[in-house]
């Protein structure tokens, strides 16, 4: 890797997985102008993830749509983009802990798992969440979808 500020080489003096994130981070300094900077090293998940929409379709995977769709549904809460990261980390360790690990993800499985988690952590969350995932549009289906 480059140094951000001039351009020249890298050495990494500290390195750490994160395996509960899936990712490392790595300490770096510049063998040029020695800044010190950190960088993570993560898996590019829209390269070896597909997911199967409900119409059959299949597409690749996008961290960053799982993550607008927790972001809409907490945003109501302080601090909200962090914890829609958050939150994002912990529904993708769900689905990467599913055996068996296929590389192809139903989104169905991907809403299940999310309004799961969002339910455990805030059940407002939960229900916007489901709102917008699915045509919910009465109490009723509220606590139908809950129940189940």
């Amino acid at each position: 890797m480059v140094c951000i500020y001039c351009g020249k080489k890298t050495k990494v003096s500290n390195s750490r997985p994160q395996v509960r994130l899936g990712q490392t981070w790595r300490r770096r300094e510049c063998i040029g102008c020695h800044a010190v900077f950190t960088s993570l090293e993560q898996v590019a998940l829209s390269d070896v993830l597909r997911t199967k929409k409900r119409s059959g379709t299949i597409e690749h995977f996008e961290r960053d749509k799982l993550f607008l769709s927790i972001y809409r549904s907490i945003d109501h809460l302080p601090e909200s983009i962090g914890l829609a990261r958050e939150l994002t980390d912990t529904v993708l360790g769900k689905l990467f802990r599913k055996k068996p690990m296929s590389p192809i993800i139903e989104s169905r499985e991907i809403s299940k798992v999310t309004a799961l988690t969002l339910r455990a952590f805030n059940a407002a969350a939960s229900v916007r969440y489901l709102s917008f995932q699915t045509n919910m549009r009465l109490a009723g289906d509220v606590r139908k979808k809950l129940k189940s």
